[in-house]
C-alpha cells in the first residue's frame, strides 16, 4: 500500500478554506477512483452531540468530502455512523451531519436497519463482524475521523473510526471480550482487515483533548490529513498531538502485522511534516504501565508503588446525573445499576465488576461521568 500523508493547513471550518485544503491534500497524497462507483464515507459520530463540542467530525468538513467525491465522478455517495447508544431512526440530527448529506445529496444510512456478518479468515484474534449490511452494497468506504483523545486507548483516528460499523450497543460486548487494550487494538486492525477501507480524510481543524472521546475539551490544531493508509495517517496525527505513536496500541498493532507499513521511515510527507506542525500544549491521556485496563486496577498497592499503576475508574456526579440509564445500557459487564436510595433512583457502579472500558463515560451526554 502507498504511504503518502498529506497534511495541510486550515484553520476554520468554513466551506471555501475546507473545500481547497482537502482537495489539496489529497491531490498530494492521491486519491482512489471513484467515477461510476458507490462510496460510503464513515464519520465519528460517538455521541449526537452539537459540532462544536467536538465529539463528532464537523458537518461542514463532511460536506466538502461529499462534494469532492461527487466531483470525482461517484455515481451514488452513502453516509452513517452509529453511536454507541442508538435510538431507533437515527438521523444524526443533533451533530447535522445527517442534514449535511442531505443537503449534498448523500443518502443517510442507519446502520441498526440489517446487519451480515462480515468474515475475517485472515484476523488475528477475531474472524468474523457483525456489521451493516450496507457494507456489502458499497465499492469503496472512506473514513472520515475526528482526531481525539480517547481514555482507554490513548488517541483514535482512522482506524478506530471503523468500529462504528458495528452497529450500536452491540460494539460494548468487544469491550468485555477483549478486555485488555492489546486485545483490543487486535480486534480493530482485524476490523479493518476485514473491511480494507480505501481512503481516509481526518478532521483535525479542532480535536479534542483531555477526556476524550466525548467528554473533553476542542482544541484548535488547524489542521487536514489525507491517506490511502490509515495506519500511516493515525502514526502522524497522533505524533501531531505528541504522543509517541508506537506507544498507542491500534498503531503498534497494526505495525507488526506488516500489512499498512513494515517501518515509520516508510512514511512520505507531500507536504507539511508532522514535526513542523506539532501541538506542544496539548492535553493527552497518561499511559498506563500495563496493557490492560483491569491489571491497572487489580495489581496489589507494593507494586504498584513499584510499577507506578495506578487504578483509574469511572465516578458518578450525582449532582449533575439525570439517571437516563445510558450507562446501564451499554454496560456489557453488568457493572451498572439504577438503584433506590433514601427514595431516591441513583446510579451505582460495581467496581469489582467493571473492567475499565469507559463505555460508561463515551456515552454519557450529561457528561456525568469522570475517570
Amino acid at each position: 500500500m502507498g504511504a503518502k500523508v498529506a497534511i495541510e493547513r486550515c484553520g476554520a471550518y468554513e466551506p471555501d478554506k475546507l473545500n481547497a485544503a482537502i482537495k489539496y491534500a489529497v491531490l498530494a497524497a492521491g486519491f482512489p477512483d471513484v467515477a461510476g462507483k458507490t462510496v460510503l464515507l464513515k464519520p465519528n459520530i460517538v455521541m449526537d452531540s452539537a459540532p462544536e463540542k467536538a465529539v463528532t467530525t464537523h458537518p461542514v468538513f463532511l460536506e466538502a468530502v461529499i462534494r469532492l467525491v461527487k466531483e470525482c465522478g461517484a455515481s451514488h455517495v452513502l453516509v452513517g455512523d452509529s453511536p454507541g447508544i442508538q435510538g431507533l431512526n437515527f438521523t444524526a440530527s443533533g451533530c447535522g451531519i445527517g442534514e449535511a448529506a442531505k443537503r449534498c445529496g448523500a443518502e443517510w444510512i442507519d446502520f441498526t436497519r440489517g446487519t451480515i456478518e462480515l468474515k475475517c479468515p485472515e484476523g488475528k484474534i477475531h474472524n468474523s463482524f457483525t456489521v451493516s449490511k450496507i457494507i456489502q452494497s458499497v465499492d469503496l468506504v472512506i473514513s472520515l475521523p475526528k482526531l481525539k483523545n480517547h481514555q482507554l486507548m490513548y488517541y483514535t483516528g482512522a482506524m478506530k473510526n471503523l468500529f462504528g460499523l458495528v452497529p450500536s450497543i452491540k460494539k460494548s460486548a468487544f469491550h468485555v471480550r477483549y478486555s485488555s487494550r492489546e486485545a483490543f487494538a487486535s480486534m480493530i486492525v482485524d476490523l479493518n482487515v476485514a473491511v480494507r477501507p480505501a481512503y481516509a480524510i481526518m478532521d483535525a481543524v479542532v480535536a479534542m483533548e483531555g477526556p476524550g472521546p466525548s467528554a473533553g475539551t476542542p482544541k484548535k490544531v488547524g489542521l487536514i490529513l489525507a491517506s490511502s493508509n490509515l495506519l500511516a495517517m493515525d502514526i502522524a496525527a497522533s505524533s501531531i498531538v505528541g504522543y509517541p505513536p508506537q506507544l498507542i496500541p491500534v498503531n503498534r498493532e497494526a505495525l507488526a502485522r506488516k500489512i499498512w507499513l513494515h517501518d515509520f521511515s516508510e512514511i512520505e510527507y507531500p507536504l507539511l511534516k508532522p514535526e513542523e506542525v506539532m501541538v506542544p500544549d496539548f492535553v493527552r491521556i497518561p499511559f498506563k504501565k500495563t496493557g490492560s485496563q483491569l491489571l491497572d486496577f487489580i495489581t496489589p498497592k507494593p507494586l504498584k508503588k513499584i510499577f507506578g499503576s495506578k487504578s483509574t475508574v469511572p465516578e458518578i456526579n450525582r449532582n449533575i446525573c439525570v439517571c437516563c440509564e445510558d450507562c446501564v445500557k451499554v454496560c456489557a459487564s453488568n457493572a451498572i445499576k439504577l438503584t433506590k436510595h433514601s427514595g431516591a433512583q441513583q446510579i451505582v457502579i460495581d467496581k469489582n465488576k467493571c473492567i475499565r472500558c469507559y463505555c460508561c463515560h463515551e456515552v454519557c451526554s450529561e457528561r456525568a461521568i469522570k475517570i
